[in-house]
């Protein structure tokens, strides 16, 4: 008779080592999962305050302020009749602010339905509502037939975004024009958005896409909040955004998406 015997001390303390790692593991995916759940409450709660607790004082504020104008305008000193109109123009402001604040949350909770789609007809179509929207609306230039995969919504946001900067930001140029387009970017295919107005100092590039950052003063209208939108949009598509810009010469913001998968080739 041959025996053999085998210590399998080792062993055994490397499965008891990974069973401890897995309980570990386990463990703190549930506690990850719960401070989820816990954050997205927290989340929806914030929105229903805004929607709600924020918006019936700020309204009751402008509405009494406009019938003190309209009412008693007459007879109010024009300081007292200025500092209304300031009134006025600041709850208007925070309103505006506190929708797109909604804006930002939401798209953060949004489902994404992404296709791949058609995105210069996307931008012909925003094109056309801020040449709709504007008296003297400024040349653009669509590059036609580029494709693009994604949330076909959600893109939409991102161009009405930086289109409609940039139609801010050229109106003051001489001969405002503003491009829409697909270039090689290190070798992968960017979209992009150039316009020749205002630009911006490369030096502060950073905060251009940070909430309520504002590179331009009350020369230009805005709540700092589209950048950072744009950039949750984009970044839940698995892209990158970025901006290139000289002061009075231009701007150029540059983004890409999330490249489909074989299965997921549909077109509309």
């Amino acid at each position: 008779m041959i025996g053999t015997i085998k210590d399998i001390t080792e062993r055994k303390a490397a499965e008891e080592a990974i069973r401890n790692l897995n309980d570990e593991l386990d463990r703190r995916v549930i506690e990850r999962t719960s401070q989820l759940v816990a954050a997205k409450k927290e989340i929806e709660s914030f929105s229903y305050s805004v929607s709600h607790d924020l918006r019936a004082p700020l309204r009751h504020i402008n509405s009494y302020s406009s019938i003190l104008v309209e009412e008693y305008g007459e007879s109010l000193p024009e300081d007292a009749r200025y500092y209304l109109e300031r009134i006025c123009t600041a709850s208007n402001r925070m309103g505006k602010q506190i929708d797109d604040l909604l804006a930002l949350t939401r798209v953060g909770r949004a489902i994404m339905k992404r296709t791949t789609f058609n995105i210069s007809q996307v931008a012909a179509d925003v094109v056309d509502m801020l040449s709709d929207e504007s008296d003297n609306p400024p040349e653009f230039v669509v590059q036609p037939g580029i494709s693009a995969y994604g949330d076909s919504a959600l893109v939409r946001l991102v161009l009405q975004n930086l289109l409609g900067n940039s139609v801010k930001y050229s109106s003051r140029a001489a001969s405002p024009r503003i491009e829409f387009g697909q270039t090689l970017v290190g070798g992968r295919h960017a979209f992009f958005v150039r316009d020749n107005g205002v630009g911006f100092d490369m030096a502060y590039v950073e905060k251009l896409f940070q909430p309520f950052q504002r590179l331009h003063g009350s020369e230009f209208e805005g709540t700092g909040i589209g950048l950072a939108t744009v950039r949750r949009i984009i970044e839940r598509h698995g892209g990158s955004i970025w901006a290139e810009g000289k002061e009075r010469e231009g701007a150029a913001f540059y983004f890409t998406l999330s490249t489909p998968r074989k299965a997921d080739h549909t077109s509309c």
